[in-house]
């Protein structure tokens, strides 16, 4: 189980980021022309759900489940499978919002710092 979780990290810490960056350069003008809205959380979670991929490997789980249960049936094998892919869909719903509340933050974050940047330019050339 610690292994699933440590191949998930990256979803909200990494990913966050580089959503984060990508929304703030694709909305520059709106951000410099003070319009600029941040995206709510369903909005973020669609966005990184649309942009990331994490799907559950099947294959993977399988060969696990049959490597550490050499004397299962076929149908057990199955029944966990269906049971650890239904674990992972939840944990992933968790942690898309986890991300997104994240990429939300950095984000408010990248913002705040670019019109602080921008005050400090206009006070030093204006």
């Amino acid at each position: 189980m610690k292994t699933l979780q440590r191949e998930r990290k990256p979803l909200y810490v990494t990913d966050a980021k580089k959503c984060a960056l990508r929304i703030v350069r694709a909305s520059l003008n709106p951000i410099l022309a003070g319009t600029f809205q941040i995206p709510s959380l369903e909005e973020m979670i669609s966005i990184l759900e649309r942009d990331f991929d994490h799907a559950f490997d099947e294959f993977m789980a399988r060969r696990k489940i049959k490597k550490s249960h050499l004397s299962w049936s076929e149908k057990q094998i199955e029944d966990e499978l269906e049971r650890q892919k239904r674990h992972y869909e939840n944990e992933i719903l968790v942690n898309l919002r986890v991300a997104a509340l994240n990429t939300i933050e950095e984000i408010e974050n990248l913002v705040k710092s670019l019109n602080q940047a921008i005050k400090k330019w206009k006070i030093e050339n204006l």
